[in-house]
């Protein structure tokens, strides 16, 4: 037997990308959505964004990421033969250390309490640990020049991992293309090529075609005919000899499938008895009984964005389901099967499990006590505080219980209620609730669109350095605010920019000293290469060419990332971010407009002076280099004690 919970949509996929895979984190309720441009991680329970890294333009990923929880590490591929790895402290991704090797690979694998696994598109696989030690180590393709792998997955197997590929090889004269698995046991600690043993995958009938593979203690498949198959592993391991030895597959069950066959169909392990499986034509997520073959759970999915189910993932006991346009997630349960269940007889007390239903807003992290709920709601209620007195003195009231003013969800309540009060405006009691740093930029929405609305720059600073993770959309937002703002505005708040910044108050610089310096403060925050580019196209074409004079003053201005405290001072690496993402967000009308001509020449003639300058650098510190290894170790004084010495000078 078996239950899913309602679906929900955990994060959107950006249609200029193509989802890559989704991975979970190893010892964490979050996930890992891997595109071809970047890698995120969410949290499932609440949907939030955690960590997001963007790959530079003429780069692409080329594997699902993976988080090693003993190393604390993530792991990816880029353009097949560039292994990235790095922390989530890691601000930006082409920072990271990489490996480059010299075949492509193909799989990157992870079991939990185990190493990762790298498997070359040539199906030999190998310990990463043995790759990043020694890249240019010398790798034997196992597949034949005329088979491709289409399918990986690993395993326990005693004390080690077992690798199992599926490759496919195209026949002629119209035949049917044959399928082989080869089946390798890598040993922890063994560094040697790894030795395999291949059995051929027999098709249930003639012209079949293998749809997808799933592994647990046996080989499952789907056929294009609809037959489901089992393969067992152990009886091929066990004939070590018979090399390439033909196992036809026990035929578990036929599927029903739509009319004209599928291209598709996506299958997952839930367990010993059970398996997640979605196909195209069938806009739902099933789950089967693998003993007794019966479908025990049907979720439609159309409340979800997108249409049809690229793959579906586990992740402990939810399912995770890959759309063209978004990841969504439902929780799921099942029970041991037995012929009572099947047959309908199994009694209430064994059918009891029922899944818990996420999705929903997080719970609070405090739990309020009936006082500070009831304080809480006549702030929240626009009857009981009708005029900015009543609201103060409640609210200083409040500001006695500690409770209230810890809770995230509660300040996130009172902000709602402040930005959203027509007859006043509440600027000290959102003041101290903005300080509390309890606020993210999810749930805060329109806060600062009211700021700026009473034109209140303090307290705009205060929201921007104290409310967290602004996405990119708010970013964009303030900046086009920024260029919009009248110069009058900036005079009165003058003596509230820092000496540093006024400093950059010059010809060259497009801006005022204090519109630089608020700039500055926005352009600094984190963000996702991807979604800025799509954001910064809602900035006018005026406001782009003003963007533009400003980020390229900054390009011969700004320090490198180590000479500024990271997060307050707008480094070179992110001035080129923020160009690259303006230039490709309006890259056509910066073509065909004739105002842009100077412009664009005149950040390239910066671009090139740059290049030239660190080119420079590059030079001398070779020079440096060599004098360094040639010079003799000085003598210290302390080498030196003795009353005299007798030194040899030798004259050429």
């Amino acid at each position: 037997m078996a239950t899913m919970s309602s679906c929900f949509e955990v994060c959107s996929v950006p249609s200029s990308t193509r989802l890559l895979g989704i991975e979970p984190m190893c010892g964490g309720e979050n996930i890992i959505v891997t595109t071809e441009k970047s890698v995120r991680v969410y949290r499932v329970r609440d949907q939030k964004l955690l960590h997001t890294w963007s790959i530079r333009q003429g780069g692409q990923l080329t594997s699902p990421a993976l988080f090693n929880p003993r190393t604390e590490e993530f792991i990816v591929l880029q353009n097949k033969k560039t292994i990235c790895l790095w922390t989530k402290d890691l601000e930006h991704l082409h920072k990271c250390t990489k490996v480059t090797v010299k075949k492509p690979i193909s799989h990157l694998k992870l079991l939990p309490d185990a190493d990762p696994i790298i498997v070359f598109e040539g199906g030999s696989p190998w310990w990463l640990a043995s790759i990043t030690a020694a890249p240019d180590t010398a790798v034997l393709d196992v597949l034949d020049i005329d088979e491709e792998l289409v399918w990986c997955d690993v395993t326990r197997r005693g004390g080690g991992v077992l690798v199992v590929c599926v490759s496919r090889e195209a026949k002629t004269n119209n035949q049917s293309s044959s399928y082989t698995a080869y089946l390798c046991e890598l040993l922890p600690g063994n560094q040697d090529t790894p030795d395999y043993q291949t059995l051929q995958l027999a098709p249930p009938s003639d012209a079949s075609t293998l749809l997808c593979c799933c592994l647990d203690e046996h080989l499952m498949s789907v056929w294009s005919c609809g037959s489901v198959c089992s393969h067992s592993l152990d009886s091929s391991l066990a004939a070590a000899e018979d090399e390439g030895v033909v196992v036809p597959g026990n035929v578990l069950h036929k599927l029903d499938l739509p009319k004209g066959g599928v291209g598709s169909v996506s299958m997952v392990m839930l367990g010993p008895h059970h398996v997640g499986l979605a196909m195209e034509g069938k806009d739902s997520v099933q789950i089967w009984d693998t003993k007794f073959w019966t479908l025990q759970a049907d979720r439609p999915l159309q409340d979800i964005a997108g249409t049809g189910v690229e793959k579906l993932y586990r992740y402990g006991d939810h399912l995770i389901v890959a759309r063209q346009t978004s990841v969504a997630a439902l929780s799921f349960s099942t029970q041991p099967t037995s012929l009572a269940a099947v047959m309908g007889k199994q009694t209430a007390e064994a059918a009891a499990l029922v899944p818990q239903e996420w999705g929903g807003p997080a719970k609070k992290r405090r739990h309020l006590s009936v006082e500070s709920s009831a304080l809480l709601q006549k702030l929240l209620d626009p009857q009981q505080t009708k005029d900015l007195p009543s609201f103060e003195q409640m609210f200083s009231e409040l500001k006695k219980d500690e409770d209230l003013l810890g809770s995230p969800s509660a300040v996130s309540q009172l902000v709602q209620r402040v930005v959203s009060e027509d007859r006043f405006w509440a600027r000290s009691a959102l003041t101290e609730l903005v300080g509390t740093g309890l606020l993210s930029g999810s749930s805060s929405p329109g806060l600062f669109e009211r700021v700026e609305k009473e034109n209140d720059l303090d307290l705009w600073r205060s929201c921007l350095q104290n409310v967290k993770e602004l996405p990119e959309a708010s970013l964009v937002a303030r900046v086009r605010h920024l260029l919009g703002l009248d110069d009058s505005l900036l005079e009165a708040e003058s003596a509230e920019v820092p000496m540093e910044t006024a400093e950059q108050d010059v010809p060259a610089c497009p801006l005022s000293a204090a519109k630089a310096a608020l700039l500055d403060q926005v352009l600094c925050h984190s963000y996702s290469g991807l979604f800025l580019q799509d954001s910064l196209t809602e900035l006018q074409f005026t406001q782009v060419m003003v963007f533009l004079r400003y980020l390229q003053y900054k390009l011969t201005s700004a320090p490198a990332p180590s000479q500024g405290q990271q997060g307050s001072v707008l480094s070179v690496d992110q001035v080129v971010d923020w160009l690259c993402a303006l230039v490709d967000a309006h890259f056509t009308q910066l073509v065909l407009t004739p105002e842009s001509r100077d412009v664009l020449l005149g950040l390239h003639e910066v671009v090139r002076q740059r290049l030239q300058f660190y080119q420079g650098l590059n030079d001398l510190d070779a020079l440096l280099a060599q004098l360094k290894d040639k010079s003799a170790p000085l003598v210290t004084k302390k080498q030196d004690e003795s009353l005299y010495s007798i030194r040899t000078i030798q004259i050429f």
